[in-house]
């Protein structure tokens, strides 16, 4: 097996993972600097946009904290009326974007991704 495949299969067990939690309605696996990696969402959605997005909202807000000297931001949650977005970093390379619905429990959701996050971060 290349080592091509052997990452593909990789991403598509942590896409698994990600979608096999509680109100999980998709999932993107991004590179820090918006690349898709990965992705498990509904059609109609611009997975490129929804990626770039993704990688937007957790560099944007490093770099605020960066300014206020605060540590960075381990994740960051985006409420909206239907549910929300979490974006998550996974290591230094990578991050994990989840669009959620609106009955999620938010802090159990985080702690079951931040497990997912590390695996990503350690591959």
């Amino acid at each position: 097996m290349s080592n091509r495949t052997s990452v593909k299969m990789q991403i598509a067990a942590h896409l698994d993972a990600c979608m096999a939690l509680d109100d999980v309605l998709g999932c993107v696996i991004v590179s820090r600097t918006g690349a898709l990696m990965g992705k498990m969402v509904e059609q109609g959605i611009s997975v490129p946009s929804f990626a770039a997005m993704g990688a937007t909202i957790l560099g944007s807000s490093e770099a605020a904290a960066g300014l206020m000297h605060l540590s960075r931001p381990s994740s960051i949650f985006v409420e909206v009326d239907e549910g929300g977005i979490l974006v998550m970093g996974a290591g230094k390379n990578a991050l994990i974007t989840l669009i959620i619905n609106k009955s999620a429990d938010i802090n159990s959701l985080k702690g079951e991704l931040a497990v997912i996050a590390s695996n990503i971060g350690e591959e």
